[in-house]
């Protein structure tokens, strides 16, 4: 009897057609997730590298910056007066003018102060949001955990990534513990069997993650962090050399500025007493 090949139907031609592509995508997820794994991993380590160059420098430079604004303030306060001020009169003078100041502005300095209170408690992690990273860190835990890797390469990429997830940790990183979540705990889809329309359904969800993904991809390659590393080791170091320069000297002009206003305010201070006895 002689057999004719039909033609599969459509219904048929269609689900080998999506089933291809979700596996498809599926793959591009696993590699994009690696991927962004690793990027993630080198921004925190070249963070911690600019910290520990960079940090207590900056932090010295901020710190001389606010005395030399104050020694500013005290040496324009002392052109004003009439008689020698010292350093806290100088200081509680200024602190009383902002506070009349408020109070003539109708708000006050205790209302003021009252805001400013709530507006840190509103940034202070609160007892919700504690719980939320510690949810997060956990469920983040028990899905990436090393000891859940079937090979060695599967066991570093879980080790590095549990590293990103101790550091936000470590920081009360909300932010950072949520992203994190929203691209390793997608929902597992199951079996691919299903009608089309479930299908297809899918298909969207991995695309969509796949978008995401994408776009968190060229935002850390896109930052300040990203580009520096897209230059290359070398690029970096001389980065942190010339950051280091430019802070030392920002420091020596500082430390320089700063002798000088001392030396003003004292000279002014005697100028004024001088002044004082002799009107005595």
């Amino acid at each position: 009897m002689e057999r004719h090949d039909v033609p599969a139907p459509l219904s048929i031609l269609d689900r080998v057609r999506l089933e291809l592509d979700y596996l498809v995508r599926g793959e591009r997820l696993r590699t994009l997730r690696q991927r962004l794994t690793m990027v993630e991993l080198a921004h925190e380590e070249l963070r911690s590298r600019l910290e520990r160059r960079l940090g207590p420098l900056q932090r010295e430079a901020e710190s001389l910056r606010n005395e030399v604004k104050l020694l500013e303030s005290r040496l324009n306060r002392l052109l004003r007066v009439s008689r020698p001020l010292s350093d806290e009169e100088l200081d509680a003078t200024e602190f009383e003018r902002r506070e009349d100041r408020d109070w003539r502005d109708g708000n006050g300095r205790y209302q003021e102060f009252g805001a400013q209170s709530r507006e840190d408690e509103s940034l202070a992690p609160n007892g919700e949001d504690h719980e939320l990273l510690r949810r997060l860190y956990r469920m983040l835990a028990r899905l990436l955990h090393p000891d859940l890797a079937r090979d060695q390469a599967e066991r570093s990429e879980r080790e590095h990534l549990m590293r990103i997830v101790n550091q936000a940790w470590e920081r009360r990183d909300l932010e950072q513990l949520q992203r994190l979540a929203s691209v390793w705990m997608t929902s597992p889809d199951g079996d691919v069997s299903g009608d089309l329309h479930a299908l297809r359904q899918r298909l969207a969800r991995r695309e969509f993650e796949e978008a995401q993904l994408l776009r968190r991809l060229r935002e850390l390659e896109c930052s300040d962090l990203g580009q520096l590393l897209r230059r290359g080791s070398e690029a970096v170091d001389r980065y942190l050399i010339r950051q280091e320069t430019l802070l030392r000297h920002e420091i020596a002009v500082l430390r320089l500025r700063r002798r000088r206003l001392i030396r003003l305010i004292e000279e002014r201070r005697r100028e004024l007493a001088v002044r004082s006895s002799s009107q005595g």
